[in-house]
């Protein structure tokens, strides 16, 4: 009789994770690539769906091997692959890109976490696919004039130390420059809430529920907040205005997803931003900008909480294993 080989909490929650949400990524794809025009880009998509057909089965054979229950699956029911277009092929490549870097970050993590080889040599495999697709993506999105703008600083004649404690300010007339690591940090926050705003106001257009309507709308409304906060702040520095998408909407009212779909979507959407906002606030050195991250993250956790509520009202939610029986 074979040893049922035991998980850690660690591995239990990354393969739950990678099976709930590889289920939900596979269909979806396959949606996209129904859709898509550009022949580039439809290569790209059936790439995407390829590996997240191999992460769903293998993430589901490692938990069913250590006797776990698994949680419901995405699959065909959630996704009409018949629905009209929700937006075009460019905003379909940003997107991807985007979750797939959002991806590359969990499977790192994913990976540290894990103990049992053939778990990590799992998510070893799950970096390097995840690498491939984001950079093909971002070798499609370059091609197509949609990486921009690109940002310059000035290139300094040496490097200087600080000097004074007023470096660390950012108040009024103490206020200085931001840094490039401050940069860098509000461009990738910026591009990433934008492309989440996008998302969820196409979902308040598509969403048959009322309840889940305000809910996103809402959603939308405290996501534009953080972009104009984003957008001054590079204005301030005489930096380029960051493009907006939603002009790569179409007008469609229906749905290709399920309400669990895509509230489910938005879950993930909100914890990935409660994340960057902790990881920004870790490394800014103006502290006006870390108040910003500060208030910006307690919002956006605040309103993943009321979406986990509705998850949980609405039946969608499966729960983790916990650490005792009550």
């Amino acid at each position: 009789m074979t040893a049922i080989k035991k998980l850690t909490p660690s591995e239990v929650t990354n393969l739950w994770q990678s099976y709930l949400t590889n289920t939900m990524s596979y269909p979806v794809t396959q949606y996209f690539i129904a859709k898509t025009q550009d022949e580039e880009l439809h290569a790209i998509l059936e790439y995407a769906e390829e590996i997240a057909k191999i992460e769903v089965d293998i993430s589901k054979a490692f938990l069913e091997e250590a006797n776990h229950p698994l949680p419901q699956k995405f699959d065909q029911n959630d996704v009409d692959i018949d629905a009209p277009a929700i937006c075009t092929d460019n905003f379909t490549g940003i997107i991807k890109y985007q979750l797939s870097q959002a991806a590359h970050i969990v499977y790192s993590l994913s990976l540290s976490t894990s103990t049992r080889k053939d778990i990590r040599e799992f998510y070893q495999e799950c970096l390097k696919n995840s690498a491939e697709l984001s950079n093909r993506l971002a070798d499609f999105i370059i091609k197509k004039g949609l990486h921009h703008p690109e940002i310059h600083i000035p290139t300094p004649n040496h490097a200087e130390k600080v000097s004074n404690q007023r470096f660390l300010a950012g108040w009024f007339a103490e206020r200085r420059p931001i840094n490039t690591a401050e940069i860098s940090q509000l461009v990738f926050n910026f591009k990433a809430t934008e492309l989440h705003k996008t998302f969820m106001k196409k979902f308040a257009q598509v969403t048959p529920s009322k309840k889940l309507k305000k809910h996103y709308e809402r959603g939308v409304e405290i996501l534009q907040k953080h972009l104009d906060i984003f957008q001054s702040i590079l204005t301030e520095n005489d930096l380029p205005k960051l493009p907006t998408w939603e002009s790569e909407l179409t007008d469609t009212a229906v749905s290709p997803f399920s309400d669990r779909l895509m509230l489910y979507k938005m879950t993930l959407l909100t914890s990935e931003a409660s994340g960057r906002y902790g990881t920004s606030l870790s490394s800014v050195q103006r502290r006006d900008l870390g108040v910003h991250y500060t208030r910006l993250m307690a919002e956006v956790l605040k309103y993943g909480e009321d979406s986990a509520n509705l998850m949980i009202e609405h039946g969608f939610m499966d729960q983790l294993p916990l650490a005792k029986k009550e």
